[in-house]
């Protein structure tokens, strides 16, 4: 699922709190009772590029029962994302999650210059 278009009306925390609901409105599967997304607004596309991986890889009902995000975070090594589930994806999930990561640090630092030193 795309995010709707960025909505230039909308500050950026309208922005973030849209976008955050229409994920957890698109994967509710993936999360039980609420869990933030601490994450810059830049880094929420992201998101959605995970929770789709996550929703095409876990078909099983079973084990999707098991499964649910527990926190959501943008730190200052990349983006880290802890769940509960099945180990089983745990071979497919964490390699995602690091390449994420990754991408997400370069993220960081387009919107965020090095300070000067």
């Amino acid at each position: 699922m795309p995010l709707s278009p960025a909505n230039s009306e909308l500050s950026s925390q309208e922005q973030h709190a849209l976008w955050s609901s229409e994920l957890l409105e698109h994967y509710s599967w993936q999360f039980q009772g609420e869990t933030p997304f601490a994450v810059p607004l830049a880094c929420l596309p992201l998101l959605d590029e995970l929770f789709k991986f996550v929703d095409e890889t876990i078909k099983d009902s079973f084990d999707r029962s098991l499964f649910c995000w527990t926190d959501l975070k943008q730190g200052s090594k990349g983006l880290t994302a802890w769940y509960l589930g099945v180990e089983d994806y745990d071979e497919a999930l964490e390699p995602y999650i690091e390449n994420l990561s990754a991408r997400a640090l370069t993220l960081n630092d387009a919107v965020d210059p090095p300070a000067p030193k």
